[in-house]
């Protein structure tokens, strides 16, 4: 990483990335609701095909809602302070990769580089919590070194 990522605009980009997950969710959630509900069924259909589509319809809620949980969750995160140990709200630098400690976002591009935003609940955030710059953990097979913390 050449320049420091803004962490507002990291934020902001996670932000984004979750609305554009909401709105994957409720477009298909509308497109199974009309699927489940339609009346193209013969009477001769069997409601065990029904009862499948409703399952995957809860599924599908279930997954909005926890999806608009974790929006609310970034909305409430406090980026202003300056973190000097990882936790949420935290940048971590690392010769791999950079991690912004929020939710599960995947990547996100912020200034032409790639963030990967981690829940505190990832397996990955257990092996990092509490670190500082300099410190070193392992994830899996791999080693990282702390380069920053902000």
């Amino acid at each position: 990483m050449k320049n420091r990522i803004v962490k507002t605009q990291i934020l902001e980009a996670c932000i984004q990335k979750q609305h554009e997950l909401i709105d994957n969710f409720k477009n298909r959630e509308a497109e199974m609701n009309d699927d489940t509900f339609s009346q193209n069924e013969s009477a001769s259909q069997s409601e065990d095909r029904r009862a499948g589509k409703y399952e995957l319809l809860k599924a599908i809620g279930d997954e909005l809602a926890f999806a608009q949980e974790e929006l609310a969750y970034l909305n409430r995160l406090d980026i202003t302070k300056q973190n000097t140990l990882v936790a949420p709200g935290a940048v971590v630098v690392t010769e791999q990769f950079v991690f912004f400690i929020g939710v599960s976002s995947e990547k996100v591009e912020v200034d032409g580089e790639t963030v990967f935003g981690i829940s505190t609940k990832a397996p990955i955030y257990a092996n990092m919590r509490g670190l500082e710059k300099g410190s070193k953990f392992q994830f899996n097979e791999t080693h990282y070194l702390i380069e920053e913390v902000y």
